[in-house]
């Protein structure tokens, strides 16, 4: 007998979304952080209208607006600030909103905290560091000690054992999870040293300071975006010869800043170095430890994917953890997290070297050439993220993806004889056709997939989201993963019955045995 179903170490954005997942599902969980409490300075600022549908899901989507505004127009110039590349973060997403938005990381983290904090389930082990693991096969064990914020130094003199059915290592960059595990890192190649810097400026109105900028020149690039409501974000290319820790002193810093704001116009909140990395880890799952966020992968910032990428990791591995715990599932299906998430996560980093390949041009010749190239219209513009490729899909006998199987879906407010209600709450975190054709089929109820029937006596989606895309799909119907992604799609009730066999096959076979749903 476990003390705990699941073990987290790291609880940052991704390990405390894991955790509500988990605690929601009735399973006791415990994290494990060195820091006593959440790090009080901004990293991540950017999540997008993905993330934001998770948001929702757990209840917490206004507090989360009220520390974020839009992502604006992100807006990549060259040096003599003619318009490269125009990204509309405004227009209007699948899930409805912007398609970005910018953010404070610590106020985030104090949501989600405080968000936990009011549920049962779930035991905090701040201020202690996992210094030991052990796979036992059915069970792991952790070992625990306490870690001084001060000295940096881990106290071994007492010791505690923890022990769960499963360990998730979202402890980041240089997690202790991933070292235990012994698992490759591929290195894509990207390895640039930026210095970051924030700012609360004292009345933004007043300094001319780009919205949200790539300044792509040759001299210095150079990023300029909002962290959050009030804050600033400036990044710095560092050139060669620089001295990291000496490019991090204030008088070096208020020199960069310069032609945008002085000391008299606000004062800084950090400044540090980092190097923008392009990491994959292979190996996601090995036993009963498994990876999340950073400590699988890592990715250059110039799209603002990096923490929604670890979201993504959460949102996909909870709900498969949660029928693997509940006992509705083999324990395969996890094998389905790696095939899944790695592709995807293995694209955005892609896209995110390609973008900085694009602003980290030290060189003015081939920064001409570079600007030539967008001005004549030969570059193209920035690729969109893949769908799933692999894992929980539906496939036809050629083992080709059925459908549209894959495609993150739409979301809209639904409504039928009373007020409106969001699609994700209806259909909870659980798989849900949606449809405009009735299905009267008892395996909806035996393999506990919700109905949502559009149009008639059913549910009218309010801006036509949901409809626009069965009918732009030639689709009857889809249905949709407990993290947005469609199983697959069917064309008429004959692609239907077709697309539930191949659910209930693929979840009640010999690799995913899905028992009944009451």
């Amino acid at each position: 007998m476990t003390e705990y179903d699941v073990i987290i170490v790291g609880y940052g954005p991704a390990g405390k979304v894991l955790a509500r997942q988990l605690v929601d599902g009735g399973h006791k969980v415990a994290v494990v952080e060195r820091w006593p409490e959440a790090y009080p300075l901004p990293r991540a600022i950017g999540y997008d209208h993905e993330i934001k549908r998770i948001f929702y899901a757990m209840g917490i989507a206004r507090d989360v607006a009220a520390i974020s505004r839009g992502m604006g127009h992100y807006v990549w110039y060259n040096a003599d600030w003619k318009v490269l590349i125009d990204i509309d973060e405004t227009r209007e997403s699948i899930s409805g909103g912007a398609t970005g938005y910018t953010f404070n990381q610590p106020e985030l983290e104090k949501i989600l905290h405080e968000d936990l904090r009011r549920r049962d389930g779930i035991s905090y082990h701040l201020g202690m560091e996992a210094i030991a693991a052990r796979d036992a096969g059915d069970h792991i064990e952790v070992e625990i000690a306490r870690f001084d914020a001060q000295s940096l130094r881990i106290d071994h003199s007492e010791t505690r054992l923890l022990t769960g059915r499963y360990l998730v290592g979202c402890d980041g960059a240089n997690s202790f999870v991933r070292r235990l595990m012994d698992v490759p890192v591929i290195d894509h190649g990207f390895d640039e040293a930026w210095l970051v810097v924030d700012v609360m400026p004292n009345d933004l109105e007043k300094l001319h300071i780009p919205d949200a900028a790539q300044w792509c020149n040759p001299a210095r690039p150079t990023t300029i975006v909002p962290s959050g409501v009030r804050n600033r974000r400036f990044e710095f290319m560092l050139l060669p010869g620089e001295e990291p820790t000496q490019m991090c002193a204030a008088d070096e810093v208020w020199e960069l800043l310069a032609p945008w704001l002085s000391p008299d116009d606000g004062h800084l909140i950090r400044s540090a170095t980092y190097r923008f990395r392009s990491l994959l880890t292979r190996g996601w799952r090995k036993g009963q430890m498994l990876l999340a966020g950073d400590a699988a992968h890592l990715m250059p910032p110039f799209m603002g994917q990096g923490m929604c990428a670890g979201l993504r990791d959460a949102w996909n591995l909870g709900w498969k953890l949660g029928l693997v715990l509940d006992g509705s599932v083999a324990e395969s299906l996890l094998d389905s997290y790696e095939a899944e998430r790695s592709p995807h996560v293995e694209a955005v980093i892609r896209i995110s070297m390609a973008m900085g390949q694009v602003i980290c041009v030290p060189d003015p010749e081939a920064a001409r050439r570079r600007d030539e190239a967008f001005f004549a219209g030969i570059m193209p513009p920035p690729p969109v993220f893949p769908p799933l490729s692999d894992g929980i899909i539906a496939r036809d006998a050629d083992g080709k993806p059925m459908g549209f199987a894959g495609e993150l879906l739409p979301h809209d407010d639904l409504v039928r004889d009373s007020s409106p209600v969001r699609l994700d709450d209806l259909a909870g975190r659980n798989f849900v056709l949606v449809t405009n054709v009735a299905v009267d089929d008892a395996r909806l109820a035996r393999l506990g997939v919700r109905q949502v029937l559009l149009g008639g006596a059913g549910w009218r989606d309010i801006n036509g989201r949901l409809s626009h895309w069965l009918e732009s799909h030639d689709a009857a119907a889809y249905l949709a993963r407990p993290d947005f992604y469609a199983f697959g799609s069917a064309a008429n009730s004959k692609e239907i019955d077709s697309l539930l066999e191949a659910f209930e096959g693929m979840m009640r076979g010999r690799d995913h045995v899905l028992n009944e749903v009451a």
